[in-house]
């Protein structure tokens, strides 16, 4: 059953998600830059882990985060309370960046000032609130002891249709961190769409940051999700291939 979390400092919350986070790293001792995978409301097992496995081939490690299952979501509860909006909003799971970012600043085989992170659909909602709302993520994830600039070493960000429509905050406030972004798109997405983040990406581009954007012809929300059980969505597995190397590719220009 779905639980929320107590009020806890970002250590207390950093132990919590760990044991169901995957780390994938490049061969060798590092540091690297490392990155943070965000899922969606479908499965926290879809398709992260094949996107991880390219940037390591490029030197980057990985952080594929799953908000599920340390919450006791369900697959069906996240389809029906997640995706809906009535559970789980990004600002309150934006405390869940924050806190592995703190954690990942103190390991040692990480790149401390070479952050990044990676949304897909909630998970995009998730990163760009963080990076919207600063240390006002504090009161909406419960969590106390947060630093000056929790977005400290937060090098870039790659999101995947993400949600910017209701509830979601860069059309409202822009980001506190102009840094580059990357938005992939899908041309026949009814969810996410297009148009809310275009025009998140304009707000953001008149910030002073660099954004890149691509749409694919004819795909569809959750185009790179192969085991997506909605019938509206279409796995496209030569879009994927080209997603996953345009994620690692962009990923390497910029941290690298």
């Amino acid at each position: 059953m779905m639980k929320k979390f107590p009020r806890e400092t970002l250590d207390a919350r950093a132990q919590r998600l760990l044991p169901f986070c995957q780390i994938v790293r490049p061969e060798g001792q590092g540091p690297f830059p490392t990155v943070f995978l965000f899922h969606g409301c479908g499965d926290p097992d879809g398709p992260q882990p094949a996107y991880a496995k390219a940037a390591a081939a490029k030197g980057i490690a990985s952080v594929v985060v799953d908000s599920y299952r340390p919450r006791g979501i369900s697959l069906i509860e996240a389809r029906m309370l997640v995706c809906s909006g009535m559970r789980l909003w990004g600002r309150e799971r934006a405390g869940d960046l924050i806190s592995l970012m703190h954690w990942a600043r103190n390991q040692d085989w990480v790149q401390a000032d070479r952050l990044a992170a990676a949304g897909w659909s909630h998970g995009g909602w998730t990163v760009m609130d963080a990076l919207a709302l600063g240390t006002e993520v504090a009161e909406f994830a419960d969590l106390e002891g947060f630093p000056a600039d929790p977005l400290q070493g937060l090098a870039a960000a790659f999101l995947v249709y993400p949600w910017c429509g209701l509830g979601a905050q860069t059309l409202r406030r822009g980001w506190q961190k102009p840094i580059p972004a990357f938005l992939m798109l899908g041309e026949d997405d009814t969810l996410s769409g297009t148009r809310y983040p275009l025009k998140a990406a304009n707000k953001i581009r008149g910030a002073g940051a660099s954004v890149e954007t691509h749409i694919y012809p004819g795909a569809t929300h959750s185009f790179d999700e192969e085991t997506s059980v909605n019938p509206t969505f279409r796995f496209n597995p030569a879009q994927t291939a080209d997603a996953q190397a345009r994620f690692a590719d962009w990923m390497a220009r910029q941290l690298l």
